[in-house]
Formats: structure tokens, C-alpha cells, sequence
């Protein structure tokens, strides 16, 4: 199946239009929030706190997502995210000198706490749109389209501030969201979504279990436990990749802030090819989702190796087609094993998990620069990232050659 038929479907296509506008969105808005603290305080302490308020959120507001988008009509909580971000994004205009500096890290982590709210909700409605032959190719379109976000918001965002300002970033990012909300509005999400658990009483209990009970049906179930642990994994190491792709920029090649663009462009550009090979192999989705994030730390271990800024752009694209193709291997199987009435909390979870330890590992890793080689850590933690998932990997597939194919809330209640 392609990425062309599925564009033929209106839904999707409104959703993922949504979801571009307002990524897109969000890249000014970081470009512009960090430019603007550095010309009205002259210090990176205000650039540090407003990095760290980008975690925090995910921790408050991310379980409250996943009950949200659980018990909640989810296309009105994503209307309603997306018309509260873009109030909050035009709160960035009124910002002019060091005083309101409190604004922006008010409106910062208002942002990053509706988003909290909001991708449970998007992640769960992606299967009530399309069919269930159709979840492998529309999540590598997601990826696809994450990577085309990433690759224009890294490469544009920071001479759109340069020719035109933060205010009119700050405002076309209020308009991304407004803009949004208007493709959501006009989703049509079926009565009657593609639900694997067909007794309607389970499917309430679904809807009324605490977050407790879903956590005691992840681990009992091996592959979705198996999953879990693999991204979760991963952010001990990524996170310090992230600090990494600047100082690689700016200490190792001296290539300033176009190195850092570039190095941006690359994950995103892999990410977008990442996403088109994963629509190639759905058929072994299942092998993708058991190597591709051991294969993606050995590519992030590979640039600490580089002798140019160039051969690194090159490994990081590399990584990132293996991380594209795993992501959306990974939430295929999650959409697949575990009743649609778990996906709020299941996705949340995730997000939850990941967000917060990629913070840690970020402020870590910043720490680590500060004594060690940027190689060393690139080495180390390009390690952290392929040695687990090298153990990890093998569980999903071994767990799917077992035959545990049962969606989680069926097992659960099996038991």
C-alpha cells in the first residue's frame, strides 16, 4: 500500500496537515524563544531554564493526557489544545525586555503542557481513521512527515527569525495553531472505530481502569512490555545525542549555527527516508521493530569517528532511517496489541517515559561535556543506545515467533 493512496483519504489527510502546520510552528517558535532570551538577558541561564521547562510538563501532564484521550471525545481535546497553544503562542509578542522574561517560561511551559495533552489524543485517533491493513503505511507516513517538519523548521526556521524577527515567528506560530484546529474540526472519525476487542462491556471497563491497570497489563503482556523497554531505552543515550549535535557544530568542526542547521537537516531527511522504508518493508515490520534501534546507535556511535561535519550529517541520517523505520514499526505494534481503549494512557505512558529521561540524560550529558572528549561521549553513548536494544530486539521477535498476537486488554482479561 502507499503513501499516495492513503493522502487519497480525507481524514488523514486533515490530521496529518494539522500535525505538519503545527510542527512547523513549533520550530519557529523555538528558534525565535531562544534568539529573543539571548538578545534581552545576554546570558545562556535563561536559555538552560526554559530547555528544562520543555521536560517538566511530561511529567504533570502527560498521564492527564492519557486519561483525556481515553475518556474523551479525542479529535475536541485536540481542537482545544491547539486553540489554547495559539492563544498562548501570541503571549510571546508582549515580551520585549528583561522583566518579562517570566512570560516567556509561563508561556513555554504552557505550550509544551497542552502538547502534553494533545499527542495521546492524535496518536490514539490514527487507528479509528484507517483501516488495520493500513496502520503499518499510515505511521511511516508519520514518520515521514515528522522528518519533512524537522528537516524545513531546521533549515528555514533561523532565517525566517534572521529576515523577519521573533514577533512575526512568534506570530505565524499562533497561526499554525489556529490553522490546526481548523483540519481537525473538519475530521470525521467513525461511530464505530476498527476495535480487535468486540464485547462492549470490556471495552468499558477499558475506558474506566486506572492507570494501574494498564501498567499491570503492559508487563504482563511480553511484546508490548518488550516494546516498552526498548523505548524506554533509548533516551539514556539519545538525550545526550541531542546536547552532542551542537557541540559537535560549534567545538568539534567550528561550523557555528549553520553546522548545527545542518546536522538538523540530516535527522530530518532521514527521518523522511526512514519513514518511506518502513512503508517498503511493512510486510517484516516485526524484524524492523527488532533491529532498527540497535542498527540507529551504531550509526549515532559511528560520529564520533567523523573527520568532517559532512560524513557526521551523513551518519546522523543514517541513524535516523533506522529510527524512523523502528518508530513506526513500534507504534504499529502498539496499535496492534493493545485495545483501542488503552491507547490514551498506552501512548501517554510512552511519551511520559521517554520525555523525562531524555531530560535527565540531556542535563547529564551536559554536565559530562564539561570533563570529557564530545567524541568519547558520542562513543559511549552511541553504546548506550545499541547494547540494549541488541538485548531488547531479540525478546519482540522471539515473543512474536511464540505467537503472542492477542490484544493486551483481551490477554488481561484472559487472566
Amino acid at each position: 500500500m502507499s503513501f499516495l493512496f492513503l493522502l487519497k483519504k480525507p481524514n488523514l489527510r486533515r490530521l496529518l496537515t494539522a500535525n505538519f502546520l503545527s510542527g512547523i510552528g513549533d520550530w519557529f517558535n523555538s528558534v525565535a524563544v531562544l534568539a529573543l532570551l539571548l538578545e534581552i538577558t545576554g546570558t545562556a541561564i535563561a536559555v538552560g531554564i526554559t530547555l528544562a521547562l520543555r521536560t517538566l510538563p511530561h511529567l504533570i501532564f502527560g498521564p492527564l493526557g492519557g486519561l483525556m484521550a481515553d475518556r474523551f471525545d479525542r479529535k475536541k481535546v485536540m481542537v482545544a489544545c491547539d486553540l489554547v497553544r495559539g492563544f498562548v503562542a501570541l503571549s510571546f509578542l508582549l515580551v520585549s525586555e528583561k522583566s518579562d522574561v517570566w512570560m516567556v517560561y509561563t508561556g513555554t511551559f504552557s505550550l509544551v503542557a497542552f502538547s502534553s495533552l494533545y499527542n495521546p489524543a492524535r496518536m490514539s485517533l490514527l487507528p479509528k481513521i484507517v483501516d488495520p491493513e493500513e496502520l503499518a503505511t499510515a505511521n511511516a507516513l508519520d514518520q515521514s512527515i515528522y522528518g519533512i517538519v524537522m528537516a524545513i523548521g531546521s533549515l528555514i526556521g533561523g532565517i525566517f527569525v534572521a529576515l523577519w524577527g521573533s514577533d512575526l515567528a512568534f506570530l505565524f506560530n499562533a497561526l499554525s495553531f489556529f490553522a490546526s484546529a481548523l483540519f481537525l474540526a473538519r475530521l470525521k472519525v467513525p461511530a464505530s472505530p476498527n476495535d480487535p476487542v468486540s464485547n462492549v462491556q470490556l471495552q468499558q471497563a477499558a475506558k474506566v481502569s486506572s492507570y494501574g491497570e494498564v501498567i499491570r497489563a503492559i508487563t504482563s503482556t511480553p511484546i508490548v512490555y518488550a516494546i516498552f523497554l526498548l523505548k524506554a531505552v533509548w533516551p539514556i543515550g539519545g538525550g545526550i545525542i541531542n546536547v552532542l549535535i551542537s557541540v559537535y557544530a560549534y567545538q568539534v568542526f567550528a561550523a557555528g549555527e549553520w553546522g548545527i542547521g545542518l546536522l538538523y537537516g540530516a535527522i530530518g531527511i532521514g527521518f523522511i527516508i526512514g519513514g518511506i522504508l518502513a512503508q517498503r518493508f511493512q510486510r517484516y515490520f516485526y524484524e524492523v521493530a527488532a533491529s532498527s534501534f540497535a542498527l540507529e546507535g551504531f550509526g549515532m556511535l559511528l560520529t564520533s569517528f567523523s573527520p568532517t561535519i559532512y560524513v557526521t550529517a551523513l551518519f546522523f541520517a543514517l541513524s535516523t532511517v533506522a529510527g524512523g523505520m523502528g518508530n513506526a514499526s513500534l507504534n504499529t505494534l502498539i496499535m496492534r496489541h493493545v485495545t483501542p481503549s488503552y491507547h490514551g494512557r498506552v501512548f501517554a505512558l510512552d511519551a511520559t517515559i521517554s520525555n523525562i529521561l531524555i531530560g535527565l540524560s540531556m542535563l547529564l550529558g551536559g554536565w559530562i561535556l564539561t570533563m570529557a572528549d564530545p567524541r568519547i561521549v558520542g562513543f559511549v553513548a552511541g553504546l548506550l543506545i545499541t547494547i540494549p536494544s541488541l538485548g531488547l530486539g531479540p525478546v519482540i521477535w522471539r515473543t512474536v515467533r511464540a505467537g503472542d498476537n492477542e490484544p493486551l486488554a483481551n490477554k488481561n482479561h484472559a487472566r
